[in-house]
């Protein structure tokens, strides 16, 4: 059962929504399936990490998070506009050709990592998916579960995510290819400065 909620809460925080998922989906669609997944995969470990850190010691760090709120937000955001930015700016050589490139696929995924940890305020999220679906953060046998559960359900939806994007992207053509990147560093980068400029909007 608490795999089951793992699995939910794996699905739910890896939906296809906001600039780190935009950003794997630029990656799939610019580089191929495999550097999408493996660049979604770190926004996972992320998701584990702070999945964890709610179920086990949510009340210790919890006054830690409020307190710096809107310093959180300005990192997440400057990085998230970074990352935006260094996707509009890099011109790479748009090829329905995907070379192997491992070095590619661990900078991938450090780079997802680094800006999901910039953002534990998820932790929040969290705390309210255990509370809909019931589970204590006071049992603490239950972490492997939780944490095998995560990765299972994103690594599902983002497997299949960025398999539909593969195959859309056999379908159109380079110079297509190349705005849609085009777009999507600009939305990652609006992504970025709201985020950012929330964190001086008092609560």
């Amino acid at each position: 059962m608490h795999l089951l909620d793992g699995i939910i809460c794996g699905m739910v925080l890896s939906l296809p929504f906001g600039p780190l998922a935009l950003y794997c989906m630029e990656k799939t669609l610019s580089e191929g399936r495999y550097k999408g997944f493996i660049s979604s995969m770190g926004m996972i470990t992320a998701d584990v990490c702070y999945g964890l850190i709610a179920l086990f010691g949510f009340r210790y760090v919890e006054s830690l998070l409020r307190d710096y709120q809107a310093e959180i937000k300005v990192v997440s955001g400057i990085l998230i506009l970074g990352l935006g930015y260094k996707i509009f700016r890099s011109r790479k050589n748009m090829s329905n050709t995907v070379e192997i490139d491992h070095l590619g696929y661990i900078r991938s995924y450090i780079t997802t990592i680094l800006v999901a940890f910039a953002n534990p305020l998820s932790i929040f999220t969290f705390i309210g998916l255990f509370t809909i679906l019931g589970v204590s953060t006071d049992v603490k046998h239950i972490s492997l579960k939780i944490a095998l559960g995560i990765i299972i359900g994103g690594g599902i939806q983002w497997f299949g995510i960025t398999g539909a994007l593969s195959h859309y992207r056999k379908k159109i053509t380079l110079e297509t290819l190349e705005i849609l990147r085009h777009y999507a560093s600009i939305i990652i980068m609006l992504g970025g400065v709201i985020i950012t400029l929330s964190s001086f909007i008092k609560n």
